[in-house]
């Protein structure tokens, strides 16, 4: 990892890998981009002697991932550049996965753990979103100049998702006691770490030493998934809810936004103290309830109850909730977390 400011660095902190000449293959979303920013590495790449080879990608999709696989195929690159945002970095790792390739994370904004982690959210040909294993960056570099620029609700979703491993971690703990799932006691501590780290009372996203702790949360977030050879360690009954509403509404919100609400629920439904955490929330500025998120509450507790459907086999404390439960949860929405 290196964190580095200005493109000419992130292309010394390239040449730290190896040689100093290389062929690469820059992935990246083109003039769609708000800061261009692939188009930027791809230029100082060249004007360093690389090799480099273009692939414009516009979404998440299968079609994006099967371009990328051809333009590897055509190209040879010794390593994928993924430059972008969190469906950049998914598209790429899951081709280079594919091609038995090695992958390099450039980061604009840092909204999810796609930064790290062996995993991919790709939309399959339906048009439906799925998780699936892809290949972990052998290398991340961060430009602090361009993910500065970042919105601040992209630094949220960051947080969001990072901070959802609290819940995710109870969900594999209990699904070990319950189920006998195979459990690993270091990916979780290392996930759990990750996520405390940021749980700061004067955290301030705007900072940049607490962005810093906030990328390095990420990172190790990814590692963690790596360590357990699945998303257990930061994938539970939040994220279900999450894959729900990806489903139900017509256009979702942020991912990490999402998940981080979807924590505060699976808390309630484990009859936890949400004290702690909902007042990190007001503090740094996450939302708490589905209204925080513009969602209303009958969409809300429509995806809670399909959870469990989005993602089979994988338990969590939602697979048996009942309807005294979803009552109980409704009526605290309504009232208590109004």
């Amino acid at each position: 990892m290196r964190v580095v400011r200005g493109s000419d660095d992130v292309m010394t902190a390239l040449a730290d890998l190896g040689s100093a000449s290389h062929r690469l293959l820059v992935v990246h979303s083109g003039r769609r981009s708000a800061t261009g920013y692939g188009m930027t590495i791809a230029g100082a790449a060249t004007a360093r002697g690389h090799f480099v080879a273009s692939c414009v990608i516009d979404d998440n999709g299968e079609s994006s991932v099967v371009r990328v696989q051809q333009a590897i195929t055509a190209a040879l690159p010794d390593f994928v550049l993924a430059v972008g945002g969190g469906r950049v970095m998914d598209v790429a790792k899951l081709a280079a996965a594919r091609t038995d390739s090695q992958v390099v994370t450039i980061p604009t904004q840092l909204a999810s753990d796609a930064i790290c982690s062996p995993v991919a959210i790709v939309r399959d040909s339906s048009g439906r979103q799925q998780s699936v294993g892809a290949q972990m960056p052998i290398a991340i570099v961060v430009d602090m100049e361009v993910v500065g620029s970042a919105p601040r609700g992209a630094w949220l979703a960051g947080l969001g998702d990072l901070i959802s491993n609290l819940s995710a971690v109870r969900d594999w703990r209990l699904a070990h006691e319950t189920l006998g799932e195979e459990f690993d006691d270091f990916a979780c501590l290392t996930s759990e770490a990750a996520a405390l780290s940021v749980l700061d009372d004067d955290a301030d996203v705007a900072d940049d030493a607490y962005r810093q702790k906030l990328i390095r949360g990420l990172i190790l977030s990814g590692i963690a998934m790596e360590m357990a050879g699945s998303s257990r360690p930061a994938s539970g009954s939040e994220h279900l809810i999450s894959h729900a509403l990806d489903r139900i509404l017509p256009d979702p919100g942020a991912h990490g936004l999402q998940v981080a609400v979807g924590a505060i629920t699976a808390s309630l439904v484990r009859g936890d103290d949400t004290q702690r955490l909902a007042t990190f929330y007001r503090t740094v500025g996450l939302p708490v309830t589905p209204g925080d998120l513009g969602i209303a509450l009958d969409d809300y507790m429509a995806a809670v109850r399909l959870g469990p459907a989005t993602r089979p086999g994988r338990s969590t404390c939602l697979d048996n909730v009942g309807e005294d439960t979803l009552s109980r949860l409704r009526d605290l929405y309504e009232h208590d977390l109004a």
